[in-house]
């Protein structure tokens, strides 16, 4: 009596196939993943003509049907793995997966914003969101803005591609606008982020700034104007007695270091309610509020 065994020729078969597409994948370089998940259509058309086979076998005398359990899950084993490979791919989790294991962790430069025409404008609203910032006076009649930032490379893609990634900036009447915006991310992936900026602005340009609880460092040199900053985190400031015509004031800061400050008055609690500083005449002010320390270096 002859026995037909269903399940052997499909599973010889898949051996067959893998192994001619692991084969070719060594000499023409395919992706494995790749293989995986183009070759396992075969196994159906295998398996289908076996059935087939089985069907005619079947009707003829003295003739066995057994099934080969064993075979049959190994090809329904890599079967459910080229269907979950390519339901990944055709998603895009698959390529985003690719994506994430090759990435890798740079420093990378922000694009460089600059305002050559700044004829009419008198301030500049800054809000860091979530940068810390050095902002520097300048002697060059034009706004720039640069930086860097850590984050993953994903597949040589950087995440940052133009100005309008991370700062708004908007130029309305005598006022430019810039809003610091967070490094782009996907929802199942965060990049880690190191986000640096320096804003360098026309000494007689006026300066709000809000800090949102990050450091901020301030190099007013020759200014002749006002700057505000507020909500920093800490705030160093960098000034050149010997040049410099500014008046310091500190409004409502935690801590302060030891200086020859002209007038200090502090709280109950200790934290400094007002303190004053002049280099100069002190013509012009640089105000700092609401911080939680203030670092001053005098050069």
């Amino acid at each position: 009596m002859r026995t037909w065994r269903v399940g052997s020729f499909s599973m010889g078969g898949a051996l067959v196939f893998l192994g001619v597409f692991l084969l070719l994948q060594q000499f023409l370089g395919w992706d494995p993943a790749l293989v995986l998940m183009s070759w396992w259509p075969a196994l159906f058309i295998v398996l289908g003509i076996e059935i087939l086979l089985y069907l005619f076998f079947v009707k003829t005398e003295n003739s066995r049907v057994k099934y080969d359990f064993i075979s049959i899950i190994f090809i329904a084993l890599i079967g459910t793995t080229g269907i979950g490979m390519a339901v990944l791919h055709s998603t895009g989790l698959f390529d985003f997966a690719q994506k994430v294991v090759s990435a890798e962790v740079r420093e990378l430069d922000l694009p460089k914003y600059e305002e050559s025409d700044v004829k009419g404008i008198k301030r500049v609203q800054v809000d860091t969101g979530p940068f810390a910032i050095a902002v520097e006076t300048t002697d060059q009649k034009e706004i720039s803005l640069f930086g860097t930032y850590q984050g993953d490379v994903l597949a040589n893609e950087t995440r940052i591609k133009e100005v309008s990634d991370y700062a708004m900036v908007e130029k309305k009447g005598d006022t430019i606008y810039i809003k610091m915006k967070a490094v782009p991310y996907n929802h199942f992936y965060r990049p880690m982020d190191g986000m640096k900026a320096t804003l360098l602005l026309p000494q007689n340009i006026a300066l709000e700034l809000k800090g949102n609880w990050q450091p901020i460092t301030v190099t007013p040199r020759n200014l002749l104007s006002d700057w505000n900053i507020d909500g920093a985190e800490s705030v160093h400031v960098n000034v050149e007695k010997t040049t410099a015509n500014l008046a310091l004031g500190i409004e409502h800061v935690d801590y302060l270091d030891e200086q020859d400050w002209d007038k200090i008055k502090k709280t109950d609690e200790d934290s400094i309610e007002s303190a004053l500083r002049k280099y100069g005449k002190g013509e012009h002010r640089l105000t700092i509020q609401g911080a939680y320390n203030v670092l001053l270096n005098e050069k």
